[in-house]
């Protein structure tokens, strides 16, 4: 981003606080990074929402994690030039916890690109990501092969399209086909998404946008129900304990067996 660009960046910044309101732009809590969802929460998985730049123009993020969380989803908003933390804190939270429940990330703006971010630092710990959701991206990186899928939400803006802060633009994998990416453009792809007033200042604040966006995140985040149905061991799957008479160990095998009931284990050696 040059120079002048982040001097129009901050001016516009400044004239958002006077329109903007007392909406709270405060840092999230890193304390609230964790594998499993709140127990009292009927979905699975957590969903992080990154504000844009210095949060002022962003606000409707917080609006949509209220909204997640009224439809079970346990979800919490920070700010963009958190992605650094947050990523060592996911990786920390997740890498090392085997029932770990999905993970999705949504930005706006700058806070779009910094999801990116986060993936591409998550991919050196070896951790996946099920979802990106990113509404207007503006200077993406490209994405990493750890994430599952990918919606960007973002519109063209014709000739204002030079200026990176005024609209969106697609997302790109680091490695063709290796991941889901669907690039929408809402002035062109999904037209029943557009508004007459969308602009990239408002479009994270937007109906039909939350909508969307909680639609793409309830097929990650199911319900317990579902979650319980798609983790369960197989049904005909019998747990075997081999002695090893010569090394003193015990390997413990699984082997198929109709209509046995009983639950897998995981091989221990």
């Amino acid at each position: 981003m040059t120079k002048l660009n982040r001097i129009s960046i901050l001016c516009l910044a400044i004239l958002g606080l006077h329109a903007g309101g007392c909406a709270d732009i405060s840092p999230g809590k890193l304390s609230n990074i964790q594998p499993l969802a709140e127990a009292k929460s009927p979905r699975v998985g957590r969903v992080y929402l990154f504000r844009g730049f210095i949060g002022v123009f962003s606000t409707g993020m917080n609006t949509l994690g209220e909204e997640l969380n009224k439809q079970g989803v346990t979800t919490f908003v920070f700010q963009s030039d958190q992605w650094a933390s947050v990523a060592d804190t996911i990786a920390e939270q997740y890498k090392s916890n085997p029932r770990a429940e999905p993970v999705a990330l949504v930005g706006h703006s700058y806070g779009a690109d910094n999801i990116v971010r986060v993936a591409l630092r998550l991919k050196e710990k070896n951790v996946k990501v099920d979802l990106l959701i990113t509404l207007d991206p503006v200077t993406p990186p490209k994405v990493p092969a750890n994430v599952v899928r990918v919606v960007n939400l973002y519109q063209s803006n014709g000739a204002m399209d030079s200026l990176p802060w005024l609209r969106g633009i697609p997302l790109e994998a680091e490695q063709p086909n290796t991941v889901d990416v669907a690039n929408l453009n809402i002035r062109k792809d999904r037209t029943d998404l557009l508004d007459n007033d969308l602009n990239h200042f408002n479009i994270e604040k937007k109906t039909k946008i939350h909508a969307e966006v909680i639609k793409q995140i309830q097929a990650i985040c199911v319900t317990r129900q579902v979650w319980a149905a798609r983790t369960a061991p197989p049904a005909n799957a019998v747990y075997r304990a081999e002695a090893r008479t010569t090394t003193g160990t015990v390997a413990n095998t699984l082997s198929a067996a109709p209509n046995s009931g009983t639950a897998p284990r995981a091989k221990v050696e």
